[in-house]
């Protein structure tokens, strides 16, 4: 059998963390539960179990783990007086049902797809922080939008030349290196004293 579980760290203020053979039982209704409900057979008859719940034998339990029948009885009769289990017996097996074992089995399904989600956040966010270079079309219908006067193909032509790079650093925003060259563009303006000078890179 693959797959896992999840065990709670408060078993450890359990009667069954000082007993090895309850929590050897423990354990295995655990692992033999249905995760999902589904037909099984026994004993050449097919059985319907719900999510959380797994068929006991005494007998056959007792051979797999070692334990003895009336060991077996003793634990068994402790699981459901501590609400741990409820059972409903047939004429040669019983159907154990696990306490909130769709509570305590799906909370770390919660917390997998929380990580997952935050995962895909984190992803998206460093996808949207990777600098892609705009075309000319993008940069003249962004320079149109403010009424900036720029020359669209002078700029890409210029940080084209230079990598897009502005000085020693990879360019981050190409918006926010339009609007410096804006401002710079028009603090020449404001002296009249226009020159190429607000051409050159920050």
């Amino acid at each position: 059998m693959n797959g896992w579980i999840r065990l709670d760290r408060k078993i450890q203020d359990s009667f069954m963390w000082d007993d090895p053979e309850a929590l050897k039982l423990w354990l295995y209704l655990l692992m033999g539960a249905a995760i999902e409900d589904k037909t099984v057979s026994f004993n050449g008859k097919p059985l319907n179990l719900k999510r959380g719940q797994i068929v006991f034998g005494l007998h056959s339990v007792s051979t797999r783990l070692g334990i003895s029948v009336r060991r077996l009885r003793t634990t068994i009769k402790r699981f459901e007086n501590c609400h741990q289990i409820d059972k409903q017996n047939f004429n040669k097996y019983s159907i154990i049902s696990i306490t909130n074992y769709c509570q305590y089995q799906d909370s770390d399904k919660q917390t997998t797809s929380k990580r997952q989600a935050k995962r895909q956040q984190l992803n998206n966010k460093q996808e949207n922080n990777i600098f892609k270079p705009p075309t000319v079309e993008e940069v003249k219908a962004y320079c149109k939008e403010r009424g900036n006067g720029i020359d669209a193909e002078r700029f890409v032509d210029w940080y084209e030349s230079k990598g897009w790079l502005v000085g020693t650093n990879k360019m981050k925003s190409w918006k926010a290196t339009v609007r410096t060259w804006e401002s710079r563009r028009k603090e020449q303006l404001a002296k009249e004293k226009p020159t190429a000078s607000w051409e050159i890179e920050l």
